[in-house]
């Protein structure tokens, strides 16, 4: 059983608290679980907007507002409002909740619930599709704190999400459809109503222990889109197994820790990693960069299990490989286990506290999601 060093983890998430994360603790009823009604104030949601120009004034035009106020339904008591016009084919809008107390690199299963406030009817005609069918719900649990980051595409920055919502009605890695903007009764025009979703993820918690819920509207209706939301509750418990390590899910973590530097995926030379590998980008950037290579004939393996000594081997050649005292494997039982052409990598990674198996390297068994990114997070510290 390998075991990982967890004092440069505690370093981290004392920054995480200074930086006021609210603790998922501090909002659950004891049972693995937090619940937002916002009867008295808007909980720490933060609001996003996505896909629209980076230019001056461009917000005004758009029209975004948000607030925190009563709901417009008769019975129902205050909750988050978003709005927004969509003048760019499609806009994203939503709001973010930081979560943390959780045990860093753990994968947990989530249970997100909440009602959403819509006033528009079925079956009505827009520019760019329907002001109901046309506009997306979706909701997502991430590791990665969401953000829109300025992007260009055709000459023109746009702000993107730095996050894989996909794309109006089609979902991504890290959020889902869970249904539209459509009221399920349309005998009272103009009015509001409330829709109720649920969704459930597995998700791993950053190296900080935190994770982020985000829910939102992706629209292809070129016009506004108002909502509020209430009632948002997520519910969680440890995964059953924690998941092993994909040779592409170990390019992406690495090339997250990296901060996500540029690739040009047209350029992944493997031809068994396909142009919608939600990991393209990570391993070609792996791949010119010679942190993890192929297996030859072209071949990648992206679903490949990582192994032990493959993983610190990647994170030794991003290192750029330096000078290694193998000795340093003497201290373990199954020190003499480690491939050749691993011994420096694990070595190294050990002496350096990257990597602290207790007793055991296994060093030919599958890395857990888990323990990969408690080394990556290792990484972060000494950075």
């Amino acid at each position: 059983m390998k075991r990982f060093l967890t004092m440069g983890i505690a370093s981290l998430l004392t920054l995480s608290m200074m930086a006021g994360c609210t603790s998922a603790a501090a909002v659950s009823d004891g049972t693995n679980s937090a619940k937002f009604d916002f009867e008295k104030d808007d909980a720490g949601f933060t609001p996003i907007y996505a896909d629209y120009p980076a230019s001056e004034g461009v917000e005004e035009f758009y029209e975004f507002q948000h607030d925190y106020g009563k709901v417009p339904i008769d019975g129902a008591g205050n909750g988050i409002f978003i709005s927004g016009n969509n003048h760019s084919d499609d806009l994203f809008m939503g709001y973010v909740k930081a979560l943390e107390g959780f045990a860093p690199a753990r994968t947990y299963h989530f249970t997100v619930s909440f009602k959403l406030a819509t006033d528009v009817e079925s079956g009505l005609v827009g520019v760019g599709g329907a002001p109901g069918e046309s506009v997306a719900v979706k909701c997502g649990v991430t590791q990665t704190e969401p953000a829109a980051l300025p992007m260009e595409h055709g000459g023109v920055t746009y702000y993107r999400l730095n996050i894989d919502a996909g794309r109006q009605g089609n979902g991504g890695k890290d959020m889902v459809v869970v249904g539209d903007m459509v009221k399920e009764e349309n005998n009272r025009p103009g009015e509001y109503e409330f829709k109720e979703f649920t969704a459930e993820f597995d998700t791993a918690a950053n190296v900080l222990g935190e994770v982020y819920l985000v829910i939102g509207t992706d629209s292809g209706f070129e016009a506004t889109t108002s909502y509020y939301l209430d009632d948002i509750s997520i519910t969680w418990e440890e995964a059953a197994q924690q998941p092993i390590v994909t040779r592409g899910q170990a390019a992406q973590m690495l090339f997250n820790t990296a901060d996500r530097p540029s690739a040009d995926p047209a350029k992944c030379p493997f031809q068994d990693v396909a142009q919608d590998n939600p990991n393209i980008e990570a391993i070609t950037w792996a791949q010119e960069n010679g942190y993890l290579g192929g297996y030859g004939n072209g071949l990648f393996g992206p679903e490949n299990q990582m192994t032990v000594e493959q993983a610190m081997v990647m994170i030794y050649r991003f290192f750029s490989s330096p000078a290694a005292d193998q000795s340093v494997l003497n201290h373990y039982e199954d020190g003499s286990r480690v491939s050749a052409w691993a011994k420096d990598a694990v070595a190294w990674t050990i002496a350096n506290e990257v990597f602290q198996p207790d007793g055991t390297i296994s060093p030919q068994e599958p890395i857990t999601v888990e323990e990969l990114a408690t080394c990556l997070g290792q990484i972060v510290v000494a950075c």
